[in-house]
């Protein structure tokens, strides 16, 4: 049987922790806005809206709980690094 130790610690590494705030949050929620409207509007019917859409979604969903993980690798790096 597991402890209840090893299962509460499981649960804190499977969240995306916020890692960016203010102007770059806002930056990625209008980028994802503008790229879910160029889907809607914008891009040829077919495969390429239906990407389009799924790529804004996935941004304005990251600025909205503050995450990017471009941030988190370049970071991780940065750290190797020093």
């Amino acid at each position: 049987m597991r402890d209840a130790e090893s299962g509460s610690e499981r649960g804190q590494h499977m969240a995306a922790e916020p890692n960016i705030s203010g102007m770059a949050r806002l930056l990625y929620v209008v980028a994802g806005v503008g790229l879910a409207s160029w889907g809607l509007w914008g891009a040829d019917e077919g495969w390429t809206q239906w990407a389009w859409l799924t790529l804004g979604g996935i941004v304005l969903i990251l600025g909205a709980i503050g995450y990017s993980p471009i941030h988190t690798w370049l970071r991780k790096r940065d750290e190797k690094a020093a």
